[in-house]
């Protein structure tokens, strides 16, 4: 025994001052453990039920993967979000929907290289995660269409439909988003048996997520791998059932309604606009749709070159 004490070798030394479970049992890792916090900022919603919740649900999932790191998600609409951002209270991230950011508020990022759908893009600040849009809602679908509303001046100068214009409730064409619709149908007398159309391919309703620019590295790494987490096909198919779109090719989106199956063909390939710029010209293009709506030439052809210079 002496002498095996004497030529022990100096590793055995070491490792016999070690904890003999740790060294054995517990997995080492670099991995963050603590909250992140994610402001969801409600600019738009989907067809039926809540972004915000199935953010909640795909962060709970998350977490159950990654012991000791919580994704925290706070959703709110523009108005709640502009004034926390004046009391300087910043998240670690941003799920935002184009135009409702600028991108200096963002951290570069990566590229993911995710198989995107054809129209939709990665940006070098933000990663799109879902989408929805617009759609034609016929009120009387056997009855002569001679009146229109339009939901907002963008839409219309958009769609150039030559229609007489009419309220919302004595409209029998009504061009809409998509949860708009959808809310007609369910809960308003006389839109129960209106009959939904596709209007193009054209959405601004992509839903983005990124770094604010003070976010730490460690963070920083769990919030790009909770954005991959939400692009696995197995997320991106749980989607479909709030009528959102995915936006990945290579999974298939099945609406949740016979209704939208028009809508969801329209939106196999999509147009969309960068978020940025989308937030840079929104109030000119605005300006200029509702001077166009009166018969002024000029401001039509400004918005049909603005309305173009933020479509990607």
């Amino acid at each position: 025994m002496v002498c095996f004490l004497l030529f022990t070798p100096q590793a055995l030394k070491n490792g016999a001052q070690e904890q003999f479970v740790d060294a054995r049992f517990v997995r080492k890792t670099d991995r963050y453990k603590g909250a992140v916090v994610i402001y969801h900022v409600v600019r738009q919603r989907p067809y039926a039920g809540s972004l915000t919740q199935w953010l909640k649900s795909r962060a709970e999932a998350y977490e159950r993967k990654h012991k000791g790191t919580y994704i925290e998600i706070e959703g709110m609409d523009e108005a709640h979000f502009l004034e926390r951002l004046e009391q300087g209270r910043r998240p670690d991230a941003y799920s935002f929907f184009s135009g409702s950011l600028y991108r200096d508020r963002l951290a570069a990022i990566p590229d993911l290289h995710h198989p995107y759908r054809e129209g939709l893009f990665q940006t070098d600040r933000c990663i799109p995660y879902c989408f929805s849009g617009y759609c034609r809602l016929v009120k009387k679908p056997d009855g002569e269409q001679k009146t229109a509303y339009f939901a907002d001046p963008i839409l219309a100068a958009r769609c150039e439909e030559d229609f007489v214009s009419a309220p919302e409730d004595r409209a029998d064409v009504l061009y809409l988003d998509l949860r708009r619709a959808g809310d007609l149908i369910r809960y308003k007398d006389g839109f129960a048996l209106s009959e939904i159309h596709s209007i193009d391919r054209f959405t601004d309703a992509v839903c983005w997520m990124g770094i604010d620019r003070e976010t730490d590295t460690e963070k920083a790494k769990v919030i790009l791998d909770f954005i991959s987490f939400l692009l696995e096909p197995e997320s991106q198919q749980t989607l479909n059932p709030l009528g959102l779109l995915s936006v990945r090719s290579d999974v298939k989106n099945v609406p949740p309604e016979a209704g939208l199956k028009q809508i969801f063909r329209a939106y196999e390939t999509v147009l969309t606009v960068d978020p940025f710029l989308w937030n840079a010209q929104h109030d000119a293009l605005e300006e200029d749709a509702a001077l166009a709506a009166n018969g002024d030439g000029e401001a039509r052809e400004r918005f049909r070159i603005r309305l173009n210079e933020c479509i990607r």
